[in-house]
């Protein structure tokens, strides 16, 4: 029985049968990542690359993880890490264009939103053109190359090792959410959250500590 289940494990994610299956030959998605033994991990549900003129790795995942996340990757600078034993619930959006790592034995539940940028400038005159700039992008089926990118503010966030974050939770750029850290349902993380601390709210504040 164990080594049935082991043989099972390792059929979880097979690079070689997916570059055979997916996309009908249309598409080679498996050109932008990297997934470890053990892993669940569906690129043709999960996967958003905008730009795929530059062949890199944009996400990286590790061992026995279960990852339902969606990822939008916006332009070419983006890059996701996930750790080992991670749990990363279906509904849950990942979008980057700088950097975001997640640790070992972290729980995201579904509907959260981690986000590396602003989307759109602060400023209205350098965001006057975002609209006519992601529709041309639309209609030429580029959906996202013409926009610039450059004039949006970013900062990695990082979500460490044992941290256990509810539904629902929106984490915004720059973020550090510590250790063993829990983010109650709902919240809207805007600053680093302490290693064993209890956060909830808008913005999300301190509650208490765990261990």
């Amino acid at each position: 029985m164990k080594r049935l289940l082991v043989k099972f494990a390792k059929r979880i994610f097979n690079l070689d049968y997916y570059k055979q299956q997916s996309f009908n030959n249309t598409t080679n998605l498996y050109e932008y990542f990297t997934v470890k033994e053990y892993t669940r991990f569906d690129p043709n549900k999960s996967l958003n690359i905008r730009d795929k003129s530059i062949a890199r790795n944009f996400i990286h995942i590790g061992n026995n993880s279960v990852v339902e996340a969606n990822f939008v990757f916006e332009n070419k600078n983006g890059f996701v890490k996930v750790g080992d034993r991670s749990f990363l619930g279906g509904g849950t959006t990942f979008i980057c264009i700088n950097n975001i790592e997640v640790g070992d034995d972290v729980m995201i539940s579904w509907g959260c939103t981690i986000i590396d940028n602003n989307a759109h400038s602060l400023e209205s005159s350098k965001r006057k053109d975002d609209v006519l700039d992601w529709k041309k992008g639309l209609d030429e089926d580029k959906i996202g190359v013409y926009k610039k990118w450059n004039v949006v503010k970013s900062a990695p966030i990082l979500i460490k090792d044992k941290a256990w974050i509810g539904f629902n939770v929106i984490v915004l750029k720059g973020v550090t959410i510590g250790i063993g850290a829990v983010v109650g349902a709902g919240s809207i993380v805007t600053k680093d959250v302490p290693d064993y601390a209890i956060v909830a709210g808008n913005p999300a504040k301190i509650v208490k500590y765990t261990t």
